[in-house]
């Protein structure tokens, strides 16, 4: 028995003077296995994690993992005080550029009209809805559509009535209209003035259509001119007897830009005037680069703001089309998200999840891309196409039985279009995909 090596701790080596714990490991027949709860993984077991060589204990302590600070924001630079906040809102309409406000008739002497008072009651009111003032102005200063036309502080009253109707779809105030009801020119009404003797100016912009503003100087024109027509006389239609400015060309929101900002703008002018130095040389594209607050400008004396619509429209296909037709590619752009953060791996993760799932987090994202799309092309060439599986499992039972749960949990999540199996199904959209499809367009 003498003979016999009996086996030390591997703590042995490091005992702390004076502390009540054993030297040597107790005798048993097969070895301790550490609890669950103090498991912190073979590297605490290694040579660098220890700290202090005399502390035996600090070997088994993993120190916290600092992550990085998000969406840390000074308050004093975002937060205003009721007096700034006010300054601000008076500030915010300083220039008023076009007509007197219509007064209205008194609306305190019509509430204590006890006739009014009585149709209201018993739902018999009329109301001209041609006569209703147009509280439109509150809207235009959310969407910044003042401020973007012209500049900063510039505002004017609607005092002339303009209807546009885009195909089925009417013209109000900031809703969206899809670019298919305006492939060809929509229909617009200008109201006449009683004494109908001056001219109305036309003109249709895009505020966010411009592809080059990020490559052109400071000042350069950022909006993009879709239709113009000056010169328009009283009473007649906008192709009646006037000066095409441009020709009507359909918006053009590019795939991935969200919405954009469509404004009609109406101006009066008592006399004709010579636009001759605004109309398009070139059918390019970037002729259309055009600045309204300019074109006011150029002409403040002779004409004035009188009426302003505008509406928002999105990416479709017919987009592409029209862009084809002007011998231009149709771009896509895409939001570069940042990278997710990611937690150290460890071989015991304190939160079980499943383990497919856990290790795609860390693996490079090009290869579950890979995977997903070697998915999404033998369902194109076998199937004939890609949609989603009616049932997330038909075989439900069976499957359950026959497959691991993390196969059968995969085989759901790619039939429903979970997770990242959502790009079998919006591929297209998904900006994932569009890199690829790029060079197709």
């Amino acid at each position: 028995m003498s003979g016999i090596r009996r086996i030390r701790s591997v703590y042995a080596e490091h005992y702390v003077q004076g502390s009540n714990r054993a030297k040597r490991t107790p005798r048993v027949g097969r070895p301790m296995r550490p609890r669950a709860i103090a498991w912190a993984g073979p590297a605490a077991f290694y040579q660098s994690r220890w700290s202090e060589r005399n502390a035996w204990y600090k070997a088994r302590i993993e120190f916290p993992e600092m992550l990085p600070e998000m969406y840390i924001i000074d308050p004093t630079d975002y937060y205003k005080s009721l007096e700034e906040r006010l300054s601000d809102g008076k500030k915010r309409l300083s220039l008023d550029i076009g007509f007197s406000k219509l007064n209205m008739d008194d609306h305190e002497g019509k509430k204590k009209d006890p006739e009014l008072e009585r149709q209201a009651r018993k739902n018999e009111l009329l109301i001209n809805l041609d006569e209703v003032s147009d509280n439109s102005l509150p809207i235009a200063l959310h969407f910044n559509i003042f401020s973007d036309l012209f500049i900063d502080g510039a505002f004017f009253h609607n005092v002339q009535k303009l209807d546009v109707k885009c195909g089925d779809h009417s013209l109000r105030t900031g809703n969206v209209i899809p670019v298919s009801s305006l492939l060809s020119e929509p229909n617009v009404n200008i109201q006449t003035p009683e004494n109908g003797k001056g001219f109305n100016t036309f003109v249709m912009v895009n505020l966010d259509g411009n592809l080059f503003e990020s490559e052109m100087p400071e000042g350069s024109p950022k909006q993009v001119i879709h239709w113009a027509v000056g010169n328009i006389t009283d009473g007649s239609g906008v192709t009646g007897g006037s000066d095409v400015i441009a020709p009507y060309l359909p918006p053009t929101p590019y795939h991935g830009t969200g919405f954009h900002r469509v404004a009609f703008v109406l101006f009066r002018h008592s006399e004709r005037i010579d636009f001759s130095s605004f109309k398009l040389n070139s059918p390019e594209f970037v002729q259309r680069l055009f600045s309204t607050n300019r074109f006011l400008k150029t002409f403040e004396d002779k004409m004035t703001p009188s009426a302003i619509k505008f509406c928002q429209v999105e990416w479709d296909e017919n987009v592409d089309y029209i862009l084809h037709e002007q011998g231009l590619k149709s771009p896509r752009f895409w939001y570069e998200w940042n990278e997710p953060v990611k937690r150290a791996q460890k071989e015991f993760p304190l939160k079980p999840r499943p383990f497919d799932k856990y290790l795609d987090q860390y693996r490079p994202s090009e290869e579950v891309l890979k995977t997903v799309y070697r998915e999404w092309l033998e369902k194109r060439v076998h199937e004939g196409k890609v949609e989603k599986a009616e049932y997330p499992d038909i075989f439900y039972a069976e499957n359950k039985k026959k497959l691991p749960h993390w196969q059968h949990a995969q085989l759901m999540d790619k039939n429903v279009g979970r997770g990242p199996w959502a790009r079998l199904y919006d591929d297209f959209q998904n900006p994932a995909f569009q890199k690829d499809q790029i060079s197709r367009i």
